[in-house]
């Protein structure tokens, strides 16, 4: 589950899915032959977060040694990190942003019922 930026130095609280930027570490779908294979079932997926304020200025990508760290987002990247599909490949691993559909606020101001 997660609880916290995973920014070492940051200490703000998960509570909003919204709220930042989420990352899932999996098995490399590319180098494991199916879904159902043994090497799947040995590596469960893993989630971390950047709250909103982290995620404005760095990204999660897997180091050499195959941990998750956080890195500064590249400058072309600042004025809209969330139109980014950050993907980071280390050995058999997969570290990848997970989007969700959002809203668009005009519609939403405007009172329009969306799906």
């Amino acid at each position: 589950m997660l609880a916290n930026c995973a920014n070492p130095s940051c200490c703000a609280s998960f509570r909003y899915l919204q709220e930042g930027r989420l990352f899932r570490l999996e098995a490399d779908p590319e180098l494991t032959p199916s879904v159902n294979s043994y090497a799947s079932i040995q590596s469960p997926v893993e989630y971390f977060w950047l709250c909103s304020l982290c995620s404005e200025l760095m990204v999660l990508r897997l180091g050499q040694d195959g941990t998750v760290v956080t890195v500064s987002l590249p400058d072309c990247a600042r004025r809209n990190p969330e139109d980014f599909a950050i993907i980071s490949r280390h050995k058999d691993r997969l570290l990848r942003s997970v989007t969700f559909a959002r809203r668009r606020r005009e519609e939403h101001s405007e009172g329009s019922a969306i799906p």
